[in-house]
């Protein structure tokens, strides 16, 4: 008769040998990455930023908002130049007289030129022209900020679907592992050799696993049409992205970060120039005191019968506003307020600056050590795993051991994958806030 311990023995490794046939096949039988549909493209970061730089509406609606700001300025300098208008007509004008019995008919034709031009107005025209000056310029930071947090978004959006196609590949490697975990446990159970809580325990993270993976797959196509929004176009839908995460912060120190924040960033310039159109406006709301010169001419012809009558007239006014109602005080005090709450958003915007390249130096530096902490982290889960899926196939270890190790390595990886994004984003976040 065969020993007891010879059948102890056969049995497992029979069984080892039939699961690990099955289990090549099925590895040989997973589904392939989808090929690259036809027609598709490649885009890099530096493709899909300038994409959205070109076709995202709010680019265009800064670029609109300028257009605008600078027909105004165009409208304030047209007070420097003269006004021209020419008229000509007919009337005919019956009067009657309580003395006499007669009524009175007079005809009158008339073609005239007339010519107003404003001579002098004390700087009255000046500071609108200025005024409006400084307000295009606020426009045109406006529209620099606008592109800065398009492209910052655009970045983001690009990065999250790097890390959707990351997660997507490692959920599609664990569903691998969890069938191959699930055969192995049926066949030990087949085989007499495990129980069957071996069975519906790998069962169960099986079922698990497909969850991850449809979650993942939800997640990588709300990635991908986000970032068709995010750089505003409509697609190609089939687009493939190609591109390095950062791997090392930034040169420099704290302190020249944020040095280079307060030259680039427009909104601070954009803040400068709204005081000077404030300071515009309270020159213009002073020169209300002041008194204006205006010249008027006139050329032309007119009579009641023909031939017309050549006639012309010439005239300077100088004009003062003695009192208008307090509305020249009133306007110079909103002026001056104006200019002191453009001086204080000024300070409180230089400190949320100074904030943000402050938040994103941390989370740049937080990441990346948090980074290398999740590698070495992965490793020893794949160690781990690796032990424990030795031990379970020769009849060493349990399914929860086995389970855990495969848990702990799933999480391990996610870990991995969104902490290398995080700091993919916080290096992006670190070069926004620097204006760059």
């Amino acid at each position: 008769m065969i020993p007891r311990a010879l059948i102890r023995i056969a049995v497992p490794l029979f069984a080892l040998v039939v699961i690990g046939a099955s289990a090549v096949a099925a590895d040989n039988a997973v589904v392939p990455p989808s090929p690259s549909p036809e027609g598709s493209v490649t885009w890099s970061l530096s493709d899909v930023t300038s994409t959205a730089l070109k076709n995202h509406p709010l680019i265009l609606q800064a670029d609109a908002d300028v257009a605008a700001a600078v027909a105004r300025k165009g409208q304030a300098q047209s007070a420097w130049y003269p006004s021209v208008n020419l008229s000509t007509g007919y009337t005919r004008l019956r009067s009657h007289s309580l003395t006499s019995p007669q009524n009175v008919t007079t005809p009158n034709e008339f073609a005239r030129g007339d010519l107003n031009w404003m001579l002098y107005d004390f700087g009255r025209t000046g500071a609108s022209v200025d005024r409006a000056d400084a307000n295009a310029a606020v426009s045109r930071e406006n529209a620099a900020t606008t592109r800065e947090d398009v492209a910052f978004v655009a970045t983001v959006a690009f990065y999250n679907v790097l890390r959707a196609e990351k997660t997507l590949e490692f959920q599609r490697e664990n569903l691998r592992q969890q069938e191959s975990l699930y055969r192995q446990a049926s066949a030990f159970y087949e085989a007499g050799v495990r129980a069957k809580i071996d069975v519906v325990r790998a069962e169960a993270n099986l079922y698990d696993a497909r969850a991850q993976l449809s979650q993942a797959e939800n997640g990588l196509r709300v990635a991908r049409i986000t970032l068709l929004q995010r750089i505003g176009v409509d697609g190609p839908a089939g687009f493939q992205l190609s591109g390095k995460l950062p791997e090392f912060s930034l040169p420099g120190t704290l302190q020249d970060w944020v040095a280079e924040a307060e030259r680039n960033r427009p909104e601070l310039r954009a803040l400068v120039e709204k005081e000077r159109a404030a300071t515009e406006s309270l020159r213009l709301a002073r020169a209300g005191y002041l008194p204006f010169l205006v010249g008027t001419a006139g050329y032309g012809y007119g009579a009641e019968e023909a031939p017309l009558q050549e006639n012309y007239g010439l005239a300077v006014t100088l004009n003062y506003p003695l009192f208008s109602g307090f509305q020249t005080r009133e306007q110079t005090k909103e002026a001056l307020a104006t200019i002191s709450s453009t001086q204080y958003e000024f300070i409180e915007t230089k400190r949320r600056v100074r904030l943000q390249v402050e938040v994103s130096a941390y989370s740049v530096q937080e990441a990346q050590e948090r980074l290398s902490a999740r590698k070495k982290q992965r490793d020893a889960s794949e160690e781990n795993l690796r032990l424990a899926t030795a031990r379970y196939e020769v009849g060493a270890g349990d399914i929860i051991e086995m389970t855990d190790a495969q848990a702990q390595m799933v999480r391990s990886e996610t870990d991995t994958i969104n902490t290398a994004f995080d700091f993919a984003v916080s290096h992006a976040s670190l070069l926004r806030a620097m204006g760059r």
